[in-house]
């Protein structure tokens, strides 16, 4: 009996030190790629992580110690168990630790449901992988299994081999009595509320409670919790005080005044949404100079948007928000369901009620983050995407690179009958971050190689609207160049807000502003009213989306990101984590009553995602 109980001791305890080990490992690599902490923040971290690292391991011990129930007379068959069972959890916990080492270094949280979404297209998983540095991390995944391997060679040497019959009612009795007490520190103790991320956040630095968090605990929270979700785990209040909050936020729609020439109607529409494109890397932004040179020297014939914010941080959230005018979600993305993208507005659905010709454009593979499910329900005439194009201009790993999809749209838009609406979505930007280019800015790293690609993509865009100012249908045309969202680099600014601030700019010969700057602060999800309105069709389906135009507008933006938000007005803005209950950025004048407005915001977005 005593080697069975301390068979079982042993293997939670060696647990619980592998999971300390691999936050060491996760310290290390983050440190080494830009993340700012010391060596007191990591002990701290371990022991406020301690507890979930716990929790993890209490999960692990179930199977093994209910099965160690039925071992009082026979163990042979448990050996053979505890070889399988080591070695499907070695590899999964190694897949799972190593993983999220770069889900973190891309994306900023620790590993969760998200890449799964991204499984049914693995060429594109693997081409926004490819940056990464796969020969160390297989190395390290090769390893964790390896010490996972040799532990569980150990035990069975030397905890398992010496095994005794032990009474055949005792034992069972013991054990099942083991399992069942391991709710304990499954739930993280005997405190009324169970384990979650906030128990083991204690920081107002948002890597160091990142640190904190069990990696495989995190993701499994995410698969049990995101699975047919019918509660609303951002709700602070009743809907109806929520709702009385944000309703004061927008106001009955009257006419915006009008930026397009009235002479040249209809107007044609074209939307070009640029991969990545944050506000950090352009120079008439205040970002850095030099990287886009062809999108500033644009600025100066058309009106640049100074203070608009991305309402995501992945391209699907971008989409969405664009196209439908709908924010973004902190936890999950609407365009993963079908039922639920099904009941969004659409921008393109708006235009051909208009008699608009419709189409999108795209160099890669839309099926990518169920991407292409959500363009036909949005009712696009047409869907342009690396299946039409030659074997011979798949240069990157994602399709066709930007320059050779802008030209195949110029050529396009010849024949296209106006008026129309056409959309281009850019990749050449994306990681790997791959162009077909000589290289324009020095330097190696994966910062350097983003901005290259900017720099690419804004050259192809700087030619492709040099030509389209020679055709017949630009004197009639709107060109709306926007982001799909923001980026961590480059690291000239790193706050969490300016991960989100984007770049807008319209221009064309339908447009009557030239040079001049507009500083009204908004959203991407406000760009569906705003050029509805110019061209006086119907925004009531777009409830969330705010004309920038309104002279009576109430100014401010919201952006999510995973289990947390932003929300800024014109007195600043505040960063707010979901889980750990607490501003992490805040600038400016801002109260409490802001905070509980972004909360609010957050629950009836939420609600209204839940309800679709």
């Amino acid at each position: 009996m005593i080697q069975r109980v301390t068979f079982a001791g042993i293997l939670g305890l060696t647990w619980i030190l592998f999971f300390q080990f691999c936050r060491l490992i996760f310290f290390f690599y983050q440190t080494s790629h830009g993340e700012t902490s010391t060596v007191s923040i990591l002990a701290e971290a371990a022991w406020r992580g301690l507890r979930m690292d716990v929790s993890f391991a209490a999960y692990l011990l179930v199977i093994p110690v209910f099965l160690l129930s039925f071992t009082a007379q026979n163990w042979r068959w448990f050996q053979t168990f505890f070889w399988g069972y080591s070695i499907l959890i070695a590899g999964l916990i190694a897949l799972l630790v190593t993983s999220d080492l770069e889900i973190f270094r891309a994306w900023g949280f620790r590993i969760d449901t998200t890449p799964l979404r991204y499984l049914a297209t693995p060429q594109e998983a693997y081409a926004s992988m490819s940056s990464s540095p796969l020969l160390f991390l297989v190395i390290v995944f090769l390893f964790l299994g390896y010490l996972i391997y040799k532990f569980s060679v150990l035990v069975i040497n030397y905890f398992l081999s010496d095994f005794t019959k032990t009474h055949q009612l005792l034992t069972p009795v013991v054990f099942l009595l083991l399992t069942g007490s391991l709710i304990i520190p499954i739930r993280g103790g005997l405190q009324l509320a169970p384990m979650n991320q906030s128990a083991v956040y204690f920081s107002n630095q948002p890597f160091a409670n990142q640190l904190a968090v069990n990696p495989a605990w995190n993701f499994f929270s995410a698969l049990v919790n995101d699975t047919g979700r019918k509660d609303n785990p951002f709700e602070t209040t009743s809907n109806e005080y929520a709702t009385e909050l944000i309703s004061s936020l927008f106001h009955p729609v009257n006419n915006s005044f009008s930026l397009l020439r009235q002479d040249r109607q209809p107007t044609n529409v074209l939307l070009i949404i640029w991969e990545s494109f944050t506000a950090k890397a352009v120079g008439s932004l205040g970002g850095l100079p030099d990287i886009t040179p062809q999108f500033d020297s644009l600025t100066k014939e058309g009106l640049l948007f100074s203070s608009i914010y991305a309402s995501g941080d992945r391209s699907d959230k971008g989409l969405v928000a664009l196209l439908s005018g709908f924010p973004a979600q902190p936890i999950t993305s609407i365009i993963t369901i079908p039922t639920k993208t099904a009941s969004l507005p659409s921008l393109p659905r708006q235009f051909k009620s208009a008699n608009y010709q419709t189409s999108f454009y795209y160099g890669g593979e839309t099926e990518f983050a169920n991407i292409k499910s959500f363009l036909l329900q949005q009712g696009f005439d047409r869907i342009v995407d690396k299946k039409e194009f030659n074997p011979a201009d798949m240069n990157s790993k994602w399709g066709a690179h930007d320059h050779v999809v802008f030209e195949r749209l110029l050529n396009d838009l010849d024949s296209q009958k106006a008026p129309f609406f056409s959309t281009i979505f850019t990749l050449s930007s994306h990681e790997p971050f791959e162009v077909p280019a000589a290289q324009a800015i020095a330097g190696t790293d994966v910062e350097h190689k983003f901005l290259n690609s900017l720099h690419y993509t804004d050259a192809s865009l700087g030619e492709f609207i040099r030509k389209a100012k020679t055709k017949k249908w630009w004197q009639n045309t709107l060109v709306i160049i926007i982001a799909d969202h923001g980026h961590p680099l480059p690291k000239n600014k790193i706050s969490k807000h300016s991960q989100f601030h984007i770049p807008m700019l319209w221009l064309g010969g339908a447009l009557i502003p030239s040079g001049e700057i507009c500083d009204s602060l908004g959203s991407q999800i406000d760009l569906a009213a705003t050029v509805l309105g110019q061209l006086h069709l119907s925004t009531k389906d777009f409830r969330w989306s705010n004309d920038l135009f309104l002279p009576a507008r109430t100014p401010f933006a919201y952006y999510s990101f995973n289990n947390g938000f932003g929300w800024t007005n014109p007195g600043g803005h505040v960063v707010f984590d979901n889980i750990g209950k607490r501003e992490t950025e805040k600038e400016g004048v801002l109260s409490a009553h802001d905070v509980k407005l972004g909360q609010a915001y957050q629950q009836l977005v939420f609600a209204d995602f839940l309800n679709r």
